[in-house]
Order: structure tokens, then sequence, then C-alpha cells
């Protein structure tokens, strides 16, 4: 296989939706590839192009919870399960008290109260996925 060959495999294998071609002829075997993804080629006398800056909107700031004011959240992704129905607005909970529990790979994990108070909110219902962070109860 001579160079001009090559350079014809080069050609179509860059213009096609082909990423990796291996060519063999007699004794000689010729492969190639081609990544993905390319960055766009920059001459010499161009200057690279800036990257543009990801678009991101500016979401409402949530409140600061004062001291009187705390969220337990859930430690990870499952589905949220309910005590008892023990965990309702109005309720007392202690600092270290089990307030419900997260179903994930067939395992039930303790969702446990950081805080002692009153729950004031319950934002979640018994079954429902939950995500590593999201707001479950608000004790205050």
């Amino acid at each position: 296989m001579d160079l001009n060959e090559i350079e014809r495999l080069v050609e179509i294998i860059r213009e096609s939706q082909v990423s990796e071609l291996t060519v063999s002829v007699g004794d000689s075997t010729v492969r190639l590839r081609k990544p993905l993804w390319s960055a766009p080629a920059v001459s010499a006398t161009q200057a690279p192009a800036k990257p543009e800056a990801p678009q991101v909107e500016a979401e409402p700031a949530e409140p600061e919870p004062s001291p009187a004011q705390t969220w337990i959240t859930a430690p990870m992704v499952g589905i949220f399960h309910s005590p008892d129905k023990k965990s309702a607005v109005g309720s007392a909970v202690k600092a270290g008290q089990v307030v419900g529990a997260i179903e994930s790979m067939k395992l039930m994990n303790e969702v446990v109260s950081e805080y002692a108070g009153l729950i004031a909110e319950i934002v979640i219902e018994d079954g429902m996925p939950v995500e590593y962070g999201q707001r479950l109860f608000r004790v205050e």
C-alpha cells in the first residue's frame, strides 16, 4: 500500500461518519481512527476563540433558615417511607430521632432528625421518590 492510497483513506474517513477503519493488503495493515469529537482547527494566524461561558439562569436564592427554622433532608436517593405516621405536623421531634426511612437498593435506611423541635411542615408523602438533599420536614 503506498502513501497516496493511505492519504485517500484518511480523506474518506475524515469526511464520513466512520470513526475507525482497518485495511489489510497482503502483509500490510493500516488502522485509522478519528476521535468521536474534535476541537475546531485553528490556523497560525487565527487566535483561538474564547469558549463561551455557559448561560446559567439565576434561581431565586432560598433564604437561609433562621435558628428557629431548619430542614430535615434526605440523606440519599430512594423511596421515602413514613414510620407508622408518627411524624405529623405539630408533633415533637428530638435530635437523633428517626422520622422516616428511605428504601434504596432493597435496603431501608433511617432518616434521623439532627434537630429538636416541632414539625412545622411535611413536604413529602409516604412512598414518594426522593433525591439526595431534598427537603422532607421543616422543624421549628
